[in-house]
């Protein structure tokens, strides 16, 4: 009996010390980076770019223009840049491309919305996998490790982002 204790005793030992050093080593958070494609805006270059940013706060948005709140959510958005300092804001889509709609839909959609950071292209829906989305849009503050710090489905609070944002400055 007592050897089945310590058995127990030195398992239980074990997890704690894996999950202390997981915490404290800096091991990767929630977010693993995805690159994403740029849509050709003035805000992106049409090329590249690691989603969530690593080593920098990242508030991340996922939308698709045919999602009627992502319209307000785009707002809230912009509201919550204004006060954000020098965070990296990203908005992404997985939204299909093809059989009529292209990547010009989203730019013009974008451009009429006032989208006024990046805009990137993630076609297999790694970021809404890795998040557990269900629903558009999904708004989340990651911090420079990849975890998630905050997130939202639906259309965010500006001042809830403030908050989330600094909380993890």
């Amino acid at each position: 009996m007592r050897r089945r204790d310590l058995l127990a005793g030195l398992g239980g030992a074990a997890v704690v010390a894996t999950g202390s050093y997981v915490a404290l080593s800096g091991a990767s958070g929630d977010v693993d980076p995805v690159t994403v494609d740029l849509f050709d805006t003035a805000e992106s270059s049409g090329k590249t770019m690691q989603a969530p940013t690593p080593g920098e706060l990242t508030v991340l948005d996922l939308f698709a223009t045919t999602c009627p709140p992502c319209v307000p959510a785009l707002d809230a958005l912009s509201n919550a840049r204004a006060d954000a300092g020098d965070v990296q804001f990203l908005s992404v889509t997985s939204e299909y491309l093809g059989g009529g709609r292209t990547r010009t839909n989203v730019t013009d959609w974008w451009a009429e919305h006032g989208g006024h950071w990046p805009v990137g292209y993630d076609k297999e829906g790694r970021l809404m996998r890795q998040l557990d989305v269900g629903s558009l849009p999904h708004t989340a503050v990651i911090d420079s490790r990849g975890n998630v710090a905050w997130s939202h489905t639906g259309v965010p609070d500006a001042n809830r982002i403030h908050e989330a944002i600094e909380q993890v400055r």
